[in-house]
């Protein structure tokens, strides 16, 4: 398995490798016909690709090609300013009941 991201969903890590066809139908076409056999299996070892294991798509590129390094860049960046919300202060409501409560608490501790 590689490290791959997906253009798709964007997710970045293993991804597996998918073979279009049936291995029985494979199997049977060989104990039967030699030469159908041999064209199915030509045919499905060149249809081998790369899929991402979360949405199924074939959309992957290398997760250490410079394509990639600036899309997980960018997503890194949009994440973290996501995560960082605007500071806002605490209401008015907020600040009166943090002094009743630390009055209340202050009475109790003395």
């Amino acid at each position: 398995m590689s490290q791959g991201l997906c253009i798709s969903c964007g997710y970045v890590g293993e991804t597996e490798t998918i073979t279009k066809g049936s291995t029985d139908t494979e199997i049977i076409l060989w104990f039967c016909f030699l030469i159908p056999g041999l064209i199915y299996s030509i045919w499905r070892f060149r249809s081998r690709h790369e899929e991402c294991p979360i949405c199924d798509q074939a959309t992957i590129i290398p997760a250490d090609s410079p394509e990639a390094q600036q899309i997980i860049r960018e997503n890194r960046a949009k994440k973290v300013a996501a995560a960082i919300p605007e500071f806002r202060p605490p209401s008015k409501a907020a600040i009166g009941a943090g002094r009743v409560v630390g009055r209340f608490v202050g009475r109790l501790l003395k």
